[in-house]
């Protein structure tokens, strides 16, 4: 332990007479530690974080396979679906939506999605 304590003041003491090397040293280190944490947060939410679902093991999602490509859906298709399913615990469908949204000074075009009913619930939006 003393032989820490004497190599630490040391390198303090080095690192008092450059300056230059010392600021230089310093913001490489913050840098890296910077770079090293953004690219971390960015994994963890990409691929180690739990999906914000209750179950989301249980979640699958189901195309319309055609000519070799996932397609969306029909409507009537879907109701089939839902219909005959004897295996899922629940269908649910949704679509990009364009809806307008009129206000006193001007009318405005907001991109939004139409869901069924059961997709909040799916989510855990809704008990």
């Amino acid at each position: 332990m003393k032989t820490l304590g004497q190599n630490a003041r040391y390198g303090i003491r080095l690192l008092r007479k450059n300056p230059g090397f010392t600021l230089i040293a310093a913001i490489t280190l913050a840098l890296g530690i910077g770079a090293n944490t953004a690219i971390f947060s960015v994994i963890y939410a990409v691929l180690l974080a739990p999906m914000p679902y209750p179950e989301p093991d249980q979640l699958v999602m189901v195309w319309s396979k055609v000519q070799g490509g996932n397609n969306a859906v029909a409507a009537g298709d879907f109701l089939d679906w839902k219909r005959q399913n004897k295996t899922f615990q629940d269908i649910n469908a949704w679509s990009g939506a364009s809806f307008n949204f009129a206000t006193p000074a001007q009318p405005e075009q907001i991109n939004g999605r139409a869901n069924t009913p059961g997709m909040g619930r799916m989510a855990g939006n809704v008990s």
